[in-house]
């Protein structure tokens, strides 16, 4: 901690690093909590205010929506999913498919909401990842015997806060599962990022007709 300071007495130098030695593993510890209760924070909203709520599928989509937009950071996860391909794109198509990309999570988890029957998330553990970074790894209890499933939470810090990067579910990469699937699409030369914004405009319309109402 603030080694570009050179110190003029020695005293002082080695003072200052046994208080930094001791302060810094506190700091980074607070880090971690506060990644913890983030991640409990999501949960417990995302069943009092969403899949547990007795209101329409429409609203709880909606409520979904404003805790995606709360927690996760859509910006960077799209850019990391669409590869070399973002600076193909012009501002326009990013935004889109910033947008795009959005909506397409946000119905997929819609689709799952009729299956919640008082499943329970519980934080196992986490740990650092990197300067900025903690891996959140949770335990979503299943019903009728079925194993737990293993969700790792990847966060990075950012101005505001903790935000989530990627859901590991059972040691699978969301955020990688797309990124595979969308340079797939892509390698095709007659797929441009704005024709990948059109297919994915077709899933999302394709799921919103398929919700209950």
């Amino acid at each position: 901690m603030m080694r570009w300071i050179r110190w003029i007495a020695p005293v002082l130098m080695v003072l200052v690093s046994v208080m930094a030695s001791m302060q810094a593993p506190a700091a980074a510890a607070a880090d971690l909590e506060k990644a913890r209760a983030m991640v409990a924070e999501v949960a417990e909203q995302g069943v009092r205010e969403v899949v547990g709520a007795n209101v329409p599928q429409a609203e709880k989509i909606e409520r979904f929506r404003g805790l995606f937009d709360r927690y996760f950071d859509m910006p960077s996860i799209a850019r990391f999913v669409l590869g070399r391909s973002w600076k193909d794109a012009d501002a326009a198509q990013q935004a889109r498919f910033v947008e795009q990309f959005r909506e397409l999570n946000v119905y997929t988890w819609a689709r799952r909401f009729k299956d919640y029957n008082g499943q329970k998330l519980a934080v196992t553990g986490v740990q650092a990842d990197g300067d900025a970074g903690a891996y959140v790894d949770t335990m979503v209890e299943q019903t009728e015997g079925q194993k737990p499933l293993s969700v790792r939470w990847r966060l990075r810090m950012r101005e505001d806060g903790w935000r989530v990067v990627d859901l590991i579910v059972e040691g699978v990469s969301m955020a990688i599962t797309y990124r595979s699937e969308y340079s797939a699409a892509l390698s095709d030369p007659s797929v441009t990022v704005g024709r990948l914004n059109d297919l994915i405009r077709l899933q999302v319309d394709q799921m919103k007709a398929q919700q209950p109402s």
